[in-house]
């Protein structure tokens, strides 16, 4: 039997949501007698037998949202004990409608079930009402991306909060696309940008994931540089699928093909070996850096050696780039990765095809 992450308790009460994590007792043998109806089941609320009242509720929660008007009804009954039972049950009923969705998209793993759970708990009334009256998908996006903004405008949010509203992002924005794939939908990089969202995506592996399915859907949208730095940022596995396709467009200027170089210097796939070389022989200009009095200038071919030293597992300062500075995100800060003069580059290269008999 399903059950939701505990934290829903902070919506629910705590002897509702136990219900859902355990059966109520054994199950019932076969019978020919007629299932009881949903008013019946709510008039059995209120049942001396313990038993009895559980399995009527978990009877109620089977039947799910059809059981609406018996447990709107049951909520003005006489009988105290069926009224608030009524109200728990309506409650559960609404939020397991949304996870029978989710789940179809994120799976039902334990990371899976406690994602839901953030996402309910970014706007359970949304939740609510979207089990009771769904909506066209063209709205639902924007109005998560909204309430996504909102979140980030806050300032300080619990975790789950600012992980569920990701999710909820997401997940609508996958929904839409795949309802009308040739539909633009804002984009949300410049949300991703902001570190509470990168810390997010990094912690959970389930949003991580959800993540995944948002950029294969809106690959089409977006500058490809924007994607693939928030893929490095957040070390999605996606990030080398980004930058193979941009070095493969002829169209992407060579100032961010340099960055898709470093990101397949992260992957050390050895299948990634001929975009490398290839742009080994392309001297097109980058960057301009001033750095200690001099002018270092960078070229393509200066970002495809320091990536094929790194994939080689050498640090490329001992070779002769000796503008060298980290970055946490591409390896190395690309304008850093340029020389003073053509000297300096082709003592560089020949340092390291020399170096190892390498040819």
């Amino acid at each position: 039997m399903f059950s939701l992450p505990c934290r829903l308790a902070e919506v629910l009460t705590v002897a509702a949501w136990c219900c859902l994590a355990t059966a109520a007792s054994a199950e019932e043998p076969a019978t020919d007698a007629p299932r009881a109806t949903a008013e019946q089941l709510v008039q059995q609320l209120g049942d001396d037998s313990y038993q009895q009242r559980e399995r009527a509720s978990q009877q109620l929660r089977d039947i799910g949202l059809e059981a609406k008007a018996a447990l709107q009804g049951g909520m003005r009954h006489l009988d105290l004990e069926i009224s608030q039972q009524c109200r728990r049950l309506w409650d559960e009923v609404r939020a397991l409608a949304g996870w029978q969705q989710v789940r179809g998209m994120i799976g039902d793993s334990p990371q899976a079930c406690a994602l839901y759970d953030n996402m309910f708990l970014a706007d359970p009334e949304f939740w609510y009402e979207l089990a009771e009256n769904p909506r066209s998908l063209e709205g639902l996006f924007p109005e998560r991306r909204a309430q996504l903004q909102q979140t980030l405008q806050q300032g300080q949010v619990s975790t789950w909060i600012m992980e569920g509203s990701l999710a909820n992002a997401f997940y609508f924005g996958v929904l839409a696309k795949q309802a009308k794939p040739q539909q633009e939908l804002e984009r949300v990089d410049d949300l991703l940008r902001v570190g509470r969202c990168q810390q997010a995506l990094k912690d959970n592996d389930a949003l991580g994931d959800l993540w995944d399915l948002w950029a294969k859907a809106t690959q089409s949208e977006g500058p490809a540089l924007d994607r693939l730095l928030a893929a490095l940022q957040n070390q999605r596995p996606q990030a080398r699928d980004i930058a193979r396709a941009m070095l493969a467009d002829a169209r992407i200027p060579a100032t961010q093909r340099q960055y898709a170089l470093l990101a397949l210097a992260k992957t050390k796939n050895s299948e990634d070996e001929e975009w490398i070389q290839k742009a080994l022989k392309d001297s097109s200009p980058l960057d301009t850096l001033f750095s200690r009095g001099a002018v270092i200038k960078s070229q393509l071919r200066d970002v495809a050696l320091a990536a094929t030293i790194y994939r080689a597992g050498e640090d490329p300062a001992k070779f002769g780039f000796s503008y060298l500075k980290a970055d946490p995100v591409t390896v190395y800060s690309p304008s850093s990765l340029g020389f003073k003069n053509e000297e300096e580059r082709t003592q560089t290269v020949n340092r390291w095809f020399a170096g190892a008999g390498r040819r």
